[in-house]
């Protein structure tokens, strides 16, 4: 496997695990009953922090690597996309759930999908 396959197969992972979580981890957040929720967001940060975490980091060390700068413009933005928003409203849920937090970080997770989708399909255009 040559490093742009690499680049392309971390792509589509990361791509297909943050759209999962838009589609089906995020919203089920609102149905999760209030006495548990803490520790159910907990373990959601942990679990997927582990899992995406580590491939994410992945991906921008090998765009770095390659020196591709659509790549690391649109993992900039999406990266940009974590820290600045969905991380805070990550911490807004730590204390318990919040319909406006959850609203911003399904909206910040849809900037991260858009990002991801064009990423991935750069990778497919010009490999």
């Amino acid at each position: 496997m040559n490093l742009q396959s690499l680049q392309l197969a971390l792509c589509a992972f990361n791509f297909g695990a943050i759209c999962f979580v838009q589609v089906v981890h995020y919203p089920l957040f609102a149905d999760v009953p209030e006495a548990v929720f803490k520790e159910y967001h907990r373990k959601h940060v942990q679990k997927t922090t582990l899992l995406l975490g580590t491939t994410l980091t992945l991906e921008m060390f090998l765009n770095i690597f390659l020196m591709d700068l659509v790549p690391l413009l649109l993992l900039g933005m999406g990266w940009g996309i974590t820290f600045l928003v969905s991380v805070p409203q990550h911490r807004n849920l730590e204390k318990g759930f919040s319909r406006e937090a959850h609203r911003v970080l399904l909206l910040s997770n849809l900037g991260r999908v858009l990002c991801w989708g064009s990423l991935c399909t750069y990778h497919l255009v010009t490999q």
